[in-house]
């Protein structure tokens, strides 16, 4: 007689296939170009959580432990996937193009002005902007991980992956 799951590790199943076909297929039709270090650890997370999903169903304790570990994994590699963002924000590039709409756009008398309070946000940008973006993006990420991590180490959760080895 097969063990019935319970409506947690229902919903973490389903909840890791679905958000594993949508984060393969964002990572692979918008990834930005200047994001190259966190396209492959996506990839293989995204396609370890799908495998994982399958089998969490199937009340599989190696599945359990995998997605332990994929979660350990995920907390340390928010960093890595947001650096291409922070990278961005900072990007000599973006700097110079909002310098030459200042140069285009605004009349001469307003230019030396603007260009100071350009050179003052670039200042802000470059000292808070990583701490602001990590908060902004990486705490849901962080708070997600955490989740997942308390909820499959459970003394209830790993009973339910347990009684099924024991039937066998």
């Amino acid at each position: 007689m097969e063990k019935k799951r319970s409506k947690g590790v229902t919903f973490w199943g389903w909840a890791f296939i679905i958000f594993s076909i949508l984060g393969l297929f964002f990572t692979i039709r918008y990834k930005p170009e200047a994001q190259i270090y966190g396209i492959g650890s996506n990839i293989i997370m995204n396609v370890a959580y799908l495998i994982c999903g399958v089998f969490i169903l199937k009340l599989n304790e190696i599945a359990r432990k995998v997605v332990i570990v994929l979660s350990i994994i995920g907390i340390f590699l928010i960093p890595i996937n947001l650096k291409p963002i922070i990278d961005k924000t900072n990007s000599e590039s973006n700097y110079i193009n909002q310098k030459i709409v200042i140069a285009e756009q605004m009349k001469p008398e307003f230019q030396q002005k603007a260009l100071e309070q350009l050179e003052r946000r670039r200042e802000m940008s470059k000292k808070y902007g990583p701490i602001i973006l990590m908060v902004l993006f990486g705490t849901p990420s962080l708070i997600y991980c955490l989740v997942v991590l308390y909820f499959f180490t459970r003394p209830k959760v790993k009973e339910q992956f347990k009684g099924l080895i024991e039937n066998v």
